[in-house]
């Protein structure tokens, strides 16, 4: 009876997943449609504005970023493209790779192609570099011209073209600060060699890096005090570090923080030999006081020598 039951319900299984699936249409990796999508972006390449609006229907809902608007006519597609891509050097248009075009054609709605591309280029004004992913979805009607063209991508970097236009303010510049005294004395705790009041300057999650490192790599604050205590305080070598010109504090009102840069040399004897480097440190703070990130610009050929 048991064996029974399993069965029939395999069976119902098999059967509700069967009804479950229902095909609307076909999908093509190599379509006219495709093409002519592909057209749309070389015409916006060559600044071609009779070709680019050859391509869309008499009128058609050209949208950006999911921001509804009404029909377009046909005499306004494009206007202004010619300007457009002549502001740009190098402009090309290509597939996101391995990314790639899809023509979708349903039983009801047409045929649709959707494609992700990378759009590259140099603003010619501003110096902007443009790298900017891309997704679009294309409706065509029955003559092959583009009813519906739907644009996704993040407009940053063409808010940072119109903000360079401007000048604007970020903020401001202290030449005298606490945060700058808490610079001067987290120096002050690591030539004393005392790693507890070094560290009590610092956020328990703060990150370090260096130009010794790999980009993007960073350490915990307790591994990187580990590292410099290793490589700076051994019974056989002497330091001392002098603050060269003055730190600056400033205040970058567009992210809201607080960042100190400051520059130093460093002089190190070891078994006679006197070693002299410059170095620039930058601090992060966040809302306590306390140090997030810190930064060490510094040639790494000095440390071989130790």
């Amino acid at each position: 009876m048991q064996k029974i039951s399993l069965l029939l319900i395999l069976l119902l299984f098999v059967g509700v997943n069967s009804f479950s699936q229902k095909k609307s249409g076909t999908i093509f990796s190599e379509h006219e449609t495709i093409d002519k999508a592909k057209e749309v972006w070389q015409a916006l390449v060559n600044g071609d504005e009779e070709t680019y609006r050859s391509l869309f229907a008499d009128s058609a809902y050209l949208s950006q970023n999911g921001n509804p608007k009404p029909k377009t006519p046909n005499a306004k597609i494009g206007m202004g493209l010619e300007k457009w891509a002549g502001a740009f050097e190098n402009l090309k248009v290509g597939d996101q790779k391995p990314a790639y075009p899809d023509a979708l054609e349903y039983k009801e709605g047409g045929i649709w192609v959707q494609d992700w591309l990378i759009m590259t280029g140099v603003h010619k004004e501003s110096g902007v570099i443009l790298n900017l992913p891309i997704h679009n979805l294309y409706n065509f009607n029955e003559e092959g011209k583009i009813t519906t063209l739907v644009t996704y991508f993040n407009n940053d970097v063409f808010e940072e073209i119109a903000d360079s236009k401007t000048t604007r303010e970020n903020g401001k510049i202290f030449i005298n600060h606490p945060y700058i005294a808490t610079v001067r004395k987290g120096m002050n705790a690591f030539m004393d060699k005392d790693l507890d009041k070094w560290a009590s300057f610092y956020s328990p999650k703060a990150r370090c890096t260096s130009l010794t490192m790999q980009p993007g790599e960073t350490q915990s604050l307790e591994d990187y005090h580990g590292a410099l205590a290793s490589l700076f305080f051994g019974d056989d070598l002497k330091f001392k570090v002098e603050q060269v010109g003055y730190p600056d504090c400033i205040y970058y009102e567009k992210t809201d923080n607080y960042i100190v840069y400051s520059w130093w040399k460093m002089m190190i004897k070891k078994e006679g030999n006197l070693i002299e480097f410059p170095f620039m440190v930058s601090h992060d703070f966040n809302d306590d006081g306390e140090i997030i990130f810190e930064n060490i610009y510094m040639s790494s050929n000095h440390l071989e020598e130790l």
